[in-house]
């Protein structure tokens, strides 16, 4: 809000700003108990956690586990932004040992290593006022005229795919670059703008003013472990346990 001293935040963004703040130092708290935890117990297996990365799903798959090295768990929080996930990414082994979520990244055998769990579906992320959000399911004619959010190209094999295919048999769907990673203002830009959001299944709930509907496209985004090119032995172990857990059948990594 613009005075006669200059700019100043509204209610609305004071409240924000304190909130940002707030998570901010939490963050921040977790991270440095995160870091102490590991120094003085040497078998702590750090899982990140972010909302677009949530790590439940391996919590699930390492609870439902008989057979389990003896290992200490201790979740890491990170916010979803461009700059966080490839510190992230490039980084697996320093603060953060695993996480679970997509895994077609671009280049990603010269940082990290994948285990595969299995594939998401690719959704249509829509305004909950818009007309093709109540649609139980959408096709790429629906499509023609709308703008739609999708990674840029060269950051998904897949989802570049995807973009051809568009291109070539739908050149009226107007396509929109993403950052190289989707973060969470990816999901406030499609609320403030009125676009389209390519998705994926698993992110259905992440932003409460989008529809989240399944759309007719044959391709899926495989998702899975994210751990560090050489990881030290208790990870290995978790991993192993994991793998034994699943039948064997997922690894990825390079």
């Amino acid at each position: 809000m613009r005075t006669n001293r200059g700019l100043s935040l509204t209610e609305a963004g004071q409240s924000f700003y304190r909130d940002a703040a707030r998570l901010s130092e939490q963050l921040e708290t977790a991270i440095a108990r995160a870091r102490q935890l590991s120094l003085t117990r040497r078998d702590v297996v750090r899982i990140g956690n972010s909302l677009l990365n949530p790590c439940k799903p391996l919590l699930d798959l390492w609870n439902a586990l008989e057979d389990k090295p003896d290992c200490t768990l201790c979740i890491v929080p990170f916010v979803d932004t461009v700059e966080t996930l490839d510190k992230v990414y490039h980084s697996l082994g320093a603060e953060i040992d695993v996480l679970i979520g997509a895994c077609d990244i671009a280049g990603y055998s010269d940082f990290l290593q994948i285990y595969n769990l299995g594939t998401y579906s690719l959704c249509i992320g829509v305004l909950r006022r818009h007309p093709l959000a109540d649609r139980a399911r959408l096709s790429p004619e629906d499509l023609r005229g709308e703008r739609l959010i999708l990674l840029q190209e060269g950051g998904s094999g897949t989802l570049d795919s995807v973009r051809r295919e568009l291109r070539r048999a739908y050149p009226e769907i107007i396509l929109v670059d993403s950052p190289r990673y989707y973060d969470y203002d990816v999901f406030n830009r499609c609320e403030q703008e009125g676009a389209l959001l390519l998705t994926l299944d698993a992110w259905r709930d992440v932003h409460p003013a989008l529809n989240t509907v399944p759309i007719d496209l044959d391709y899926s985004i495989p998702y899975g472990i994210l751990y560090p090119l050489h990881p030290v032995e208790h990870v290995k172990q978790f991993l192993e346990a994991i793998e034994r857990g699943e039948g064997g059948a997922g690894k990825g990594g390079a």
